[in-house]
């Protein structure tokens, strides 16, 4: 396994030089013949290596682009091209910073640089025979910012942690095997866990989730994980809530075979909410957090919710079933209402992350993810989050007008809303679900979080663990970890009734 430290500027965390060292150019810097000849125009992510003036190590031109449009998903997918490029080096010093490149704050800078330089090693080979690990035994960002590196690494091993459970078989991560998991995450990271089986289900109120899972052989879990902040009283309450279901067969409304494939992936809102939570007490933020994963299979078995079926939700509502493949509400409603409403569960503050529908997908493509809030303030602090944190988001309107195709003949609602605008009316659909008064943001990652393409900047061919760096950066924000902290959280902002019925 490849160490990342933080090193002085001047030499390694050993005292010896590196194998290769990588220096970032802007456009237009000053490069030798060797590098011109071959193309190098400081494209960013463009990598050109020649040997060192000594002829000892190698060293890596590393493209940043425009010195003044750098930002730091700049130095971070740079970071991500030059462990790449590493070849059989066995320690590699990242010097990405050019001199007087203050366009960027170092902080910032070399925590991206840490964060690319562990998600650019990252590779999922437990299932291959012949492991082609990585001959790098050592990679040193050379930075004064040790804080920073040491942020940056928690969160991308907690990214790399995601994208380990998302690319997991479906059959070696079932609801009681990803459950168990997580309390061994939970043990070495210091969390509180509870798991509920069986008749805990029942006795929660999570009837969508018990209803959804009836038709597996793997029974469903529900596990609550709570980080509470090292010292002190926390600053507020924040209630992450992430859709596990393990494998989405679609149930009864059988998916297409084309579109199986990656419905392992299907948990990776659950899988982004444990590991956002295994990292923070390294980052030891003063607020309580308190993640809330349902999981289960949704399969086609002769026990299996039937179309036509009705569920009454924890909140005394019902909703029926029209569309079996249409389980991820269905599952995510009860636990909103136990994360939101009154009781010593309830949040300040709810953030749900689901893979939740494909029709984003046609809208903003398949690496963004779509952000739904009534809250305005709420809405600035997650996307200005995700802004830093380098994964794009996009802000959706909840237009009331779309209810229209949540009615039901015989329930409160329908699980199954029109094709077109489903993304927004499934929104729409666990926003009724929210206690009022409780600000909440709803995080669709359907597409951006299974990578069906190539490689990119620093993100892997899989899983890809988004949204575990927009959630861990919006917490440092809610804490004053990072600018515009905004009103008091603890005052409802447009989140409750009135917000339901607004037209946008």
């Amino acid at each position: 396994m490849t160490r990342v430290v933080a090193g002085d500027v001047t030499a390694d965390a050993a005292g010896r030089p590196a194998d290769v060292v990588a220096y970032g150019r802007h456009t237009g810097a000053a490069v030798s013949a060797f590098c011109r000849r071959r193309g190098f125009v400081a494209r960013p992510g463009q990598v050109v290596a020649e040997p060192s003036a000594d002829g000892r190590s190698v060293v890596l031109n590393v493209g940043l682009g425009p010195a003044g449009a750098a930002t730091a998903a700049t130095f971070r997918a740079a970071a991500a091209a030059a462990v790449r490029a590493a070849g059989p080096a066995r320690t590699l010093r990242l010097e990405l910073a050019p001199a007087g490149d203050g366009g960027v704050p170092a902080a910032d800078r070399d925590r991206a640089v840490a964060e690319g330089a562990v998600l650019g090693l990252y590779r999922y080979d437990e299932y291959r025979s012949a492991r082609a690990a990585s001959p790098l035994a050592e990679v040193v960002v050379a930075t004064g910012e040790r804080r920073a590196v040491a942020e940056g690494l928690a969160v991308a091993e907690a990214t790399c942690l995601a994208r380990d459970l998302v690319n997991r078989p479906a059959g070696a991560l079932t609801p009681p095997v990803f459950a168990d998991r997580i309390r061994e995450l939970a043990g070495a990271a210091g969390l509180g866990c509870a798991v509920y089986e069986a008749a805990g289900l029942t006795e929660l109120g999570l009837t969508g989730l018990a209803a959804v899972g009836r038709g597996s052989a793997e029974p469903p879990r529900y596990v609550e994980l709570t980080y509470e902040p090292p010292e002190g009283e926390p600053v507020l309450t924040v209630g992450l809530v992430g859709k596990g279901v393990t494998f989405d067969s679609g149930g009864l409304s059988l998916k297409p075979s084309g579109e199986r494939h990656a419905m392992k992936a299907d948990m990776a809102g659950a899988a982004a909410v444990v590991a956002a939570l295994t990292a923070l007490p390294r980052l030891g933020l003063p607020l309580r957090v308190r993640g809330h994963l349902p999981l289960a299979e949704n399969m086609p078995d002769g026990g299996a919710l039937r179309v036509g079926d009705v569920v009454r939700h924890l909140d005394g509502t019902t909703t029926e079933i029209t569309h079996t493949d249409n389980e991820g509400r269905v599952v995510l409603a009860d636990v909103l209402v136990r994360a939101s409403g009154p009781g010593p569960h309830r949040a300040d503050l709810v953030i749900d992350v689901a893979t939740l529908t494909s029709a984003a997908v046609h809208a903003l493509g398949t690496r963004t993810g779509a952000l739904f809030t009534p809250d305005e303030w709420l809405a600035r602090t997650v996307l200005a989050a995700s802004e830093r944190a380098g994964e794009s988001v996009c802000r959706l309107p909840l237009l009331a007008h779309e209810r229209r195709h949540l009615r039901s003949t015989v329930a409160d609602r329908v699980n199954c809303s029109h094709r077109h605008g489903d993304t927004v009316q499934a929104a729409l659909f666990l926003q009724d679900f929210v206690a009022d008064g409780v600000r909440w943001a709803h995080l669709d990652i359907a597409a951006p979080a299974y990578n069906d393409e190539g490689p990119y900047a620093e993100v892997p061919h899989g899983g890809t663990g988004f949204a575990v760096r927009t959630l861990t950066e919006t917490l440092r924000a809610l804490c004053g970890g990072a600018p515009d902290t905004g009103p008091d959280l603890r005052e409802p902002s447009g989140s409750g009734s009135e917000s339901r019925s607004r037209s946008w």
